[in-house]
């Protein structure tokens, strides 16, 4: 006997059911959506970082490390040598700042350059750590075979990238990645991890992370202010743009609804663990 499971799903809701007598009350069923997933915070990716081995004297490369806060972090969990390389001078000014002013800045250094033209030598960190900043990338297969190029031979990469679902609308990634600088395959899971392995890398693992570091940051903050902020750009584009420029708001209206939509399913955040190919 065929069961139809799809009709729950795909019949129109009639006025009726929508008003009428559910199987709680209102109150109640808003409570349930509410209840805490015990969601891990974005801190849990360097428990992802140590479960590659890295330990006191190895050489982690951040790379696109902006202000160093993830160096200095890394450096002070782990006790590891910690290279940044980033190639905004903006940030670079920055991450010297931080490694002046902390503890563990002996630790770590920091230089220009970008994923495609490492500043370091062949076979010279354990780890690349890339968090974040692929999608800014438009030579992928390049910038994998550089970051080859540098580790040991027992040595892998940590990949933390936002990917977009079948939920996002064509005209909704036409509009981030022109706001955002952001290479539109970048946003493909399949082309990513075909490029992955022409660099001869190896999966390890992949830490499907979805909306769970943002929950829990909304959990211990307001998380209404990102939607707020965007019922205010929305409403009030002209002013706002007067006072903070064009390019200004572009920006900030995109990282809200980069925000919005990891949150609601159309972005994927992904952790990937890889290892080099022995073959």
């Amino acid at each position: 006997m065929l069961i139809d499971m799809a009709d729950d799903w795909t019949t129109p809701i009639t006025v009726e059911q929508m008003y009428g007598y559910w199987d709680v009350e209102w109150d109640e069923a808003v409570a349930v959506t509410n209840r805490s997933l015990d969601p891990r915070p974005n801190s849990s990716i360097y428990d992802t970082l140590s479960s590659l081995g890295v330990e006191k004297g190895d050489v982690v490369l951040d790379i696109g490390g902006r202000d160093a806060s993830g160096g200095l972090a890394m450096a002070e969990r782990f006790g590891c040598r910690v290279i940044v390389v980033d190639p905004v001078q903006a940030n670079l000014d920055d991450g010297l700042r931080a490694i002046a002013g902390h503890v563990h800045g002996y630790l770590v250094e920091i230089h220009r350059g970008t994923i495609n033209q490492i500043p370091i030598g062949d076979d010279t960190v354990d780890v690349v750590f890339s968090r974040d900043m692929l999608t800014h990338v438009a030579d992928l297969d390049g910038a994998l075979m550089e970051c080859r190029r540098v580790l040991t031979p027992s040595g892998s990469m940590l990949i933390h990238q936002v990917f977009e679902t079948p939920l996002l609308e064509p005209a909704e990634r036409e509009r981030l990645c022109a706001d955002l600088a952001t290479v539109p395959d970048r946003l493909s899971i399949e082309i990513f991890e075909d490029s992955v392995r022409r660099a001869g890398f190896t999966i390890r693992a992949i830490d499907r992370v979805g909306s769970e570091w943002l929950e829990s940051l909304l959990e211990r903050e307001d998380g209404e202010k990102r939607l707020l902020r965007a019922a205010h750009m929305h409403r009030a584009k002209d002013d706002i743009v007067d006072e903070v420029g064009v390019v200004a708001f572009r920006v900030m209206e995109a990282n809200n609804l980069w925000t919005i939509y990891r949150m609601i399913g159309k972005l994927e955040e992904r952790v990937y663990s890889l290892t080099l190919d022995r073959t």
